[in-house]
């Protein structure tokens, strides 16, 4: 009679195999931020995790394809936090309004995966073309972007350019974002209203 225990013992070991890839990867970020690239190994993450090296190698073939997936992974939770934050939104600036939103808090609930994808010059090691590769989570995090605000010209009859609205949008996103993470110590105004008029601002120079 066959009973489930080898299954059991599977799923055990795909769940510690996918815990020590985790490991290894708060290892890396831990190290990245603390100490810089160059000081990032599979010496110094095998150290910090209390592995071999040669068990990293199992997960990861260099140090470059672990940053790699350092972002791809900060890619995936702000895509999957951005596509949720138009539920039972009714109007196409009310999706691209949370969709901002969304984004902003992102950066300022998880400041260390957003310095690692976005703070840092990452094109030595990983290169833009392979991040935004056709099916990756960034290359779905800015087209979900795009369709809602071309939604929001469309219905306007909007002149403006969409890709030089996009990019105009993600920078003053990206501008607060790296300001409150880099300079907490500046006299800013109560966050939310910051955040809030920020947006605002933003958004109304999309309306004719």
């Amino acid at each position: 009679m066959k009973t489930g225990h080898p299954m059991g013992i599977v799923e055990r070991k795909e769940r510690q195999k996918e815990s020590l890839r985790q490991e290894i990867l708060d290892a890396a970020r831990e190290i990245l931020l603390a100490e810089g690239y160059a000081k990032l190994s599979m010496r110094s993450i095998a150290k910090r995790i209390e592995y071999s090296p040669t068990t990293i190698y199992l997960y990861f073939k260099n140090k470059d394809e672990i940053l790699f997936h350092l972002c791809d992974e900060s890619l995936e939770r702000q895509f999957e936090a951005m596509d949720a934050a138009a539920d039972g939104k009714s109007s196409p600036l009310a999706r691209l309004r949370a969709t901002l939103r969304a984004y902003i808090d992102f950066g300022l609930s998880e400041p260390d995966r957003y310095r690692i994808t976005y703070m840092t010059d990452i094109s030595p090691y990983v290169s833009v073309a392979s991040i935004l590769n056709e099916g990756s989570f960034g290359n779905k995090l800015l087209e979900l972007v795009r369709r809602r605000l071309n939604d929001i010209l469309v219905e306007s009859g909007s002149a403006l350019d969409p890709e030089s609205a996009f990019q105009t949008l993600w920078a003053h996103s990206h501008g607060i974002v790296s300001l409150l993470i880099s300079c907490p110590d500046f006299p800013w105004v109560e966050r939310d209203k910051l955040i809030e008029t920020n947006i605002d601002i933003s958004l109304k120079g999309l309306l004719p």
